[in-house]
């Protein structure tokens, strides 16, 4: 297990998954500030994680006897001999700050949101660091979790299993297959011994593409 504290937040990045303009008024950049700080003193992010050899028998791909099903994964992980399957949270008290915010302040508990979201991206960077430290001489795929293309989010609870994280993280997967607490990611990490070509992320493997807001604006998340 890794224990990773927050580092400092993009607040560019917050401030635009709070569709804000790129210059915000003094009382915005306060709450944001503000925002920042509790949320860097509360939470505890963790993460776990563990290497899985890749099979491939009778046209399926499964990993740890999980069944990796779709297309996109396929070609994700299409030059990969195992993979590595991680889980990452900011604790619960990350949804209690949101929530308690939102009892009063709108604002604040958007800013709070936004901000936990970019901590989160912020942890899953810092452990994938840590993964090629100490797997030195391998090469690594991007991330890629359920919900992207499409991988189902029906993984999720199999996911969960397989890294014991209810126990070792207190993560939890609803009927809807949504992650308590919120704000956590899981995500497959393709590896192998040898250089891999890059394959499309982003936009290209969104199922939101079509709607997405940032799209819209001619930015991306």
């Amino acid at each position: 297990m890794l224990t990773l504290p927050l580092e400092a937040i993009d607040k560019q990045e917050a401030l635009r998954y709070m569709g804000c303009p790129a210059e915000p008024d003094e009382a915005l950049r306060t709450v944001v500030d503000t925002c920042e700080q509790q949320l860097r003193r509360t939470v505890q992010p963790r993460v776990v994680y563990r290497v899985l050899p890749l099979c491939r028998e009778a046209g399926t791909l499964s990993a740890g006897g999980m069944q990796l099903t779709g297309e996109d994964i396929a070609r994700h992980l299409a030059e990969c001999d195992r993979m590595l399957l991680m889980a990452a949270t900011l604790s619960g008290q990350a949804d209690q700050l949101i929530h308690r915010a939102g009892i009063s302040d709108m604002t604040r508990s958007l800013a709070m949101d936004a901000l936990a979201s970019a901590g989160i991206e912020q942890v899953c960077n810092r452990a994938e660091e840590c993964f090629r430290e100490q797997l030195p001489d391998t090469y690594f795929t991007w991330r890629f979790s359920p919900g992207y293309g499409d991988l189902p989010l029906s993984l999720q609870p199999e996911i969960l299993r397989l890294l014991d994280a209810e126990k070792r993280l207190g993560l939890t997967v609803t009927t809807e297959h949504i992650l308590i607490p919120r704000k956590s990611v899981t995500a497959i990490i393709g590896l192998a011994d040898h250089p891999l070509k890059k394959g499309a992320r982003g936009c290209a493997t969104c199922r939101m593409r079509e709607t997405c807001m940032f799209r819209k604006g001619g930015t991306h998340c």
